[in-house]
């Protein structure tokens, strides 16, 4: 049976751990910035281990990278991981987009509907919509999933997210219209699903996939540069 200071440990770790990947995911860390154990203990009020344990998860889950002598950073992705990662997820959502147009239910569509009503009502009312547009984008890509009636297909979405955030977060930073573009193209990839067309659904998504690589690339870009 666990000890109660290894159960306040573990949940102290984390607790700490989602702290920190909140904020790297709402972009409160520039890529390849150090995070280092001191700041993170001041920032979060707690002691060594949990915050070293935090750290070693991210590093395990691809977030951060260890450098040896060094400590850790967040990851900068190559142009080439950046360009791979683009190509595989404009296949697999172009999948889940087309399979969705011929298997949504109405119910399915009236969600996917109403959520872009209150993503542009919350777009329009709100000055600083940063990490909520994230949510409501993941919500709108999760609901298009659903609808694909594939797990396999669901998983292999579920697997990229990190990945997705990371990215989003670093071009929506950068790119201060990009949530409202993003709102666009998803009611053209709405609008295609809804009317059961699986070619256009496809289509269009894989547009708005390929749209999001070469804002992303170029901001990857200026930051390798800065970098170099």
């Amino acid at each position: 049976m666990e000890s109660p200071t290894q159960f306040i440990k573990e949940t102290t770790t984390m607790a700490v751990y989602k702290h920190l990947k909140k904020l790297i995911l709402t972009g409160q860390f520039r890529p390849g910035e150090w995070i280092r154990e001191r700041q993170v203990k001041e920032l979060l009020d707690v002691s060594s281990t949990p915050v070293r344990e935090a750290l070693r998860m991210l590093v395990q889950e691809g977030i951060l990278v260890s450098v040896p002598h060094r400590g850790v950073r967040l990851k900068i992705l190559s142009k080439k991981e950046l360009q791979d990662f683009y190509e595989l997820r404009s296949e697999v959502e172009g999948l889940a987009a087309r399979l969705a147009a011929a298997r949504r239910t109405e119910a399915q569509c009236k969600k996917m509907d109403d959520l872009l009503k209150i993503t542009e009502i919350k777009l329009n009312n709100s000055s600083d919509f940063g990490t909520d547009a994230a949510d409501y984008n993941n919500a709108f890509h999760d609901l298009i999933a659903e609808a694909s009636n594939n797990q396999a297909l669901i998983n292999s979405l579920s697997k990229m997210r990190t990945e997705v955030n990371l990215l989003r977060v670093m071009l929506w930073k950068s790119e201060k219209q990009r949530p409202i573009t993003t709102l666009n193209q998803h009611r053209l990839i709405f609008q295609a699903i809804a009317e059961k067309d699986s070619h256009l659904a496809r289509q269009r998504i894989r547009e708005h996939i390929e749209d999001s690589a070469k804002l992303v690339l170029r901001v990857a870009e200026k930051a390798l540069n800065k970098e170099n």
